[in-house]
């Protein structure tokens, strides 16, 4: 646990807490609960008990340079009031910073992996839920459940909410937005390189106006919308550009597109970008759309069917953004929510993303100190688009296997004077070497 402790302190994490949080009357403070809270979810703990482990560690309480951690009762207890402060926009605001702060010690070009854009994932997912839990919704082919809403900032959140009553999943990105835009992006001058990707759920006017005023690229889904479909189905055949087969995925033939569409309701028409799938064994195609504001000269692309080729390359990459959001719930066990007040929950699901924001902070940071990051010359393709895609290394550890290898450790630990000494105990030289790789990374970040 020295590694998260250590980035935390590092680049002043506790410290942005510690500044914006409210004072508490009773044994323990607030940055003693919110501690706890984060090193107990990285080390394994689940759901209310997560400090309870804490209580009998005490040289793992040294080591966080905490006095004690709260009981399973008192911590239950304080979601209450973590729930006040994500309401308040406390919790929000850290969350921003930190990821912001994070983000700001990677390398640029690390960053800007999916052909040179920053991705912006935002999606929601349906949480348990039953009739007795507060905020509980029905969706139609999805059953009972809490939605909460993120937005990804690369591979980490920059933003999390669960729907009250009226709520949506639009209305929750929707208010996300602004925030990531004007505490992440700006601040990292990533805004004309940040690309959002979402699915069909936000391939309306209202989000796109909210995207477009702040000027972010954009792929969107499109298959929510009827006369979307029915405009590719009118499209002449002239209009289609083959592009050959793709055996993997089980696709005798497809051919893309690219035209103006217009909704009823919409006050100016958008670039829609089409894609003509024959599955194998049918007869009839499949038609798929996506709504973008990328131009042929953002993306180097010499013809129409490169162009069209290009965008959806790009949104195939949300597949990979899709993983991140999986990761995030279930490598904490975040799919099941822990109380059933919906206050209570909406506190433990902001802490979880701070802990979850720190334990993948420690993973990347870690990772970019032996990375090396390689390009390729551009040169042309067979599809007449410049190979500017950089060569990616693996994904790397997910962050349970990070937390089982580093972050659970055995080991001895002692003060002399100020210094701290810290003796690994029965582990192997390989994750020594990682070890105090990762630790060296995390101290020169």
């Amino acid at each position: 646990m020295i590694l998260e402790h250590r980035l935390a302190s590092r680049l002043g994490l506790w410290t942005m807490l510690e500044k914006r949080l409210p004072s508490r009357d009773g044994q323990y403070s607030w940055m003693d609960i919110i501690q706890s809270g984060i090193a107990g979810l990285l080390s394994g703990a689940r759901g209310t008990f997560a400090t309870q482990a804490l209580r009998d560690d005490q040289a793992l309480l040294e080591l966080l340079d905490l006095e004690g951690a709260p009981e399973e009762a008192t911590f239950w207890r304080c979601l209450e009031g973590l729930g006040r402060m994500t309401d308040d926009g406390v919790l929000g605001r850290v969350q921003a910073d930190w990821t912001r702060t994070i983000l700001g010690r990677l390398k640029r070009p690390d960053l800007l992996e999916c052909n040179g854009f920053f991705p912006i994932f935002a999606d929601g997912t349906l949480l348990e839920g039953s009739l007795k839990r507060e905020g509980t919704k029905t969706i139609k082919d999805k059953g009972n459940g809490l939605l909460w809403g993120t937005i990804f900032a690369g591979p980490l959140v920059a933003s999390q909410g669960l729907a009250k009553a009226g709520q949506g999943e639009q209305t929750l990105i929707r208010r996300q937005l602004p925030e990531v835009v004007g505490r992440i992006l700006k601040p990292l001058k990533l805004v004309k390189k940040s690309l959002l990707l979402a699915d069909a759920l936000h391939g309306n006017e209202p989000t796109l106006k909210i995207v477009e005023q702040h000027k972010l690229s954009y792929i969107v889904g499109a298959g929510a919308l009827v006369r979307a479909t029915e405009t590719l189905q009118a499209q002449p055949e002239s209009q289609w550009h083959e592009l050959g087969t793709e055996p993997k995925r089980g696709w005798e033939r497809q051919a893309v597109c690219q035209c103006w569409f217009q909704g009823e309701d919409w006050t100016h028409k958008r670039l829609l970008i089409g894609r003509r799938v024959v599955r194998e064994g049918e007869m009839f195609p499949t038609y798929y759309g996506v709504l973008t504001n990328l131009t042929s000269e953002t993306l180097g692309a010499s013809d129409t069917a490169s162009f069209a080729r290009a965008v959806w390359r790009l949104y195939d990459a949300k597949g990979r953004m899709e993983l991140n959001y999986k990761e995030l719930l279930s490598d904490l066990n975040l799919h099941h929510p822990p109380c059933r007040e919906h206050v209570r929950n909406a506190g433990f699901y902001g802490l979880a993303t701070l802990a979850h924001t720190l334990g993948v902070g420690v993973k990347l940071i870690g990772e970019s100190g032996n990375s090396e990051t390689r390009h390729k010359k551009a040169k042309a393709t067979r599809d007449g688009m410049p190979e500017r895609i950089r060569i990616k290394p693996g994904r790397g550890m997910r962050l349970w296997r990070v937390r089982r290898t580093l972050l659970t450790l055995p080991a001895r630990v002692s003060r002399h004077a100020r210094r701290l000494g810290l003796e690994l105990l029965g582990v192997s030289a390989g994750v020594r070497e990682l070890f105090e790789r990762w630790y060296g990374a995390i101290a020169r970040c």
